[in-house]
């Protein structure tokens, strides 16, 4: 039951339900008075198990088509509606609740989204859809153990998609496990050579790991690359910096001084042990300020809170394109570089 939304306690009860689950296709707004989408699954969830029959899946069939609707005209909040009614209307549609969550995540609501992977999940334990998003959602949370622990269930079946090995890749490289951190980002390039996004998490694991001239080769050839960011040259930056080309480094990063250069590649340099007890908080912001991460496609290319996105069309035609300025700030909680 997703929300409480009024009863209907009779047959005649059960077919209002119907109708007002048709108007809500048409504009939820209308039909709810200004209440929540999930108020609306309501009406369907809270009808008595033996009237349940009557909300058949044909009807959650034309509820999906109406927030399809909803959503290509770009009205998130009536494709919500719709979708956590056909949710409620058919308990077991894996698509309703896939749907439900990447509309909740195009309208910025992390625990929404949450909640539906997490439905569609207990529907289809192995799904990698659901288990891409909710290991995204982790991650974005500083939960670096449970997002590997989603992103492994998505590999299973979905070993073609250079997004998951990003995602793991990043993932990974928070727990300081860098060389499978390494394996996966270079399963992603063999399938994407030209991945910017990837490249660019790459070049952050080989300056966590010590490996400087490679990540100086990384970071330059990003730089040199259609679409390149500025958040490329502030990582190079970083690992200009750890060479001793000080002067290079604030050339890369104008506007920022040398001290706050060096807090946050004191970052990368920091001992295992530091990074244990490293806070959720802190997590969220290392990412936003260097890692590059995914998200699904949303009707208006927003990421959720504290991820950035960079991706370039041509080659992850799925995700939106970054083109925020990374903010370099001290933070703690990225992971060390490895022993030499």
């Amino acid at each position: 039951m997703r929300s409480s939304g009024f009863a209907h306690r009779n047959g005649f009860g059960a077919s209002i339900a119907r109708w007002l689950l048709v108007i809500a296709a048409g504009s939820a707004a209308t039909a709810c008075g200004g209440n929540k989408p999930n108020d609306i699954a309501g009406q369907a969830a809270n009808v008595p198990p033996g009237q349940m029959s009557r909300l058949d899946k044909a009807q959650s069939g034309n509820l999906l088509h109406a927030g399809d609707t909803a959503r290509e005209r770009g009205d998130l909040d009536a494709a919500a509606a719709n979708y956590a009614a056909a949710a409620a209307a058919d308990p077991t549609s894996i698509e309703a609740e896939l749907r439900l969550g990447s509309v909740e995540l195009a309208r910025k609501d992390e625990s929404g989204a949450h909640h539906a992977y997490q439905a569609a999940q207990r529907l289809a334990p192995k799904n990698p859809e659901a288990a891409f998003r909710l290991g995204e959602i982790a991650l974005t949370q500083g939960a670096a153990k449970a997002a590997s622990d989603q992103f492994t269930i998505a590999l299973e079946s979905r070993r073609d998609d250079p997004k998951l090995y990003n995602a793991m890749g990043v993932a990974l490289a928070l727990q300081g496990q860098y060389e499978r951190a390494k394996e996966n980002y270079e399963k992603g390039l063999a399938l994407t050579p030209d991945y910017p996004s990837l490249r660019n998490n790459y070049g952050l694991m080989q300056l966590a790991r010590g490996d400087l001239q490679g990540a100086l080769a990384t970071f330059s050839a990003l730089i040199a690359s259609p679409g390149a960011n500025d958040r490329y040259r502030l990582n190079r930056a970083l690992v200009e910096l750890a060479l001793g080309q000080t002067a290079a480094a604030l050339a890369d990063a104008p506007g920022i001084d040398e001290a706050a250069l060096r807090q946050t590649l004191a970052i990368y340099q920091t001992p295992p042990q530091a990074t244990a007890s490293a806070d959720t908080d802190n997590l969220r912001n290392t990412l936003t300020s260097n890692s590059d991460s995914e998200r699904a496609p949303l009707p208006d290319k927003s990421p959720l809170p504290n991820v950035h996105l960079a991706v370039d069309p041509s080659t992850a035609p799925a995700a939106a394109k970054d083109t925020a300025q990374a903010s370099i700030k001290p933070v703690a909680g990225l992971p060390p570089a490895a022993s030499p």
